[in-house]
């Protein structure tokens, strides 16, 4: 196992040079790297919240360890009941977790599910969120791209009545490219610079047009943004990778975030509607 954490980090990361003096920084960043994995799949929920059944993804290309894991903890989860026209329903809800692992005690590795995200399975066709028109992904920043630098910018959107963007927050930047701490401030700054201006000036929503949130005075979606080279192959389904995360920020005009969640959770080109979502989870998704 730990070969398997060594060889994600080694076959993941871009190490960028790092002056001397910086050497010790770039160590540090280092042993804060996390080796993950994103899985996918759904959960079925009854009439009080609880899960009845659930399903993973591709089972055939995860580890069983992995499977485990999930399926070991998915039983305990516990939702607000989905009700709709004032009585309770059944429920199919789209799930990803993140799973990380580190080095524990001697040659023990710790796995966990960092955090989770349940949301629609067809997010884009629900007229009771708002649902993109125009998300074009922002330009690559040239500065970043010289220094080799990469990452994952998740940002919150405060969608207007007019469909516009109003605000824009970066809840959280993870790099897969490493340097000196000086180095990755610097990435993080312009990758959200990058995501922020574009996700202001150029993206349009549609409003919601049915369901109990179509006369709020605004809405929040959720959306991740990759700053990858086109000529890098994404992680195969099932396989680690490693990443620098960044530490969460949250904004006042949007709500608090679940137990247990972190918007690393949510699958790339994958957006979700956290203030009007229906499946609200009561207990932390933990293993």
């Amino acid at each position: 196992m730990h070969r398997l954490l060594y060889a994600a980090l080694c076959v993941v990361f871009l190490f960028a040079a790092a002056p001397a003096a910086d050497a010790q920084s770039v160590r540090q960043m280092r042993q804060e790297v996390e080796a993950s994995m994103l899985v996918t799949g759904h959960v079925d929920i009854d009439y009080d919240g609880r899960v009845t059944a659930s399903e993973l993804d591709h089972r055939d290309k995860l580890p069983p360890y992995v499977i485990n894991l999930i399926e070991a903890s998915v039983p305990s989860l516990r939702f607000e009941p989905i009700v709709v026209d004032g009585a309770p329903v059944l429920a199919r809800a789209q799930m990803s977790a993140r799973l990380v692992m580190a080095p524990g005690t001697g040659d023990e590795m710790h796995l966990r599910i960092a955090s989770a995200h349940f949301g629609e399975l067809q997010a884009n066709d629900n007229t009771g969120a708002p649902r993109s028109v125009r998300i074009a992904p922002p330009r690559f920043p040239s500065e970043v791209a010289r220094v080799g630098g990469q990452g994952d910018v998740y940002l919150l959107v405060k969608v207007g009545r007019d469909g516009r963007t109003e605000d824009v927050h970066a809840e959280q930047v993870n790099l897969t490219a490493l340097g000196s701490a000086r180095q990755m401030a610097r990435i993080r700054q312009e990758l959200t610079k990058a995501a922020v201006n574009q996700a202001r000036r150029h993206w349009e929503w549609a409003p919601p047009t049915t369901g109990p949130d179509v006369d709020r005075d605004y809405w929040v979606v959720r959306v991740p943004v990759t700053f990858r080279y086109t000529d890098q192959s994404e992680t195969t389904y099932g396989q680690w990778a490693a990443y620098h995360p960044g530490e969460m920020s949250h904004p006042q005009w949007a709500a608090p975030v679940q137990p247990g969640f972190r918007p690393d959770a949510l699958v790339a080109d994958q957006s979700a509607t956290p203030e009007t979502s229906r499946f609200k989870l009561l207990t932390p998704f933990g293993g």
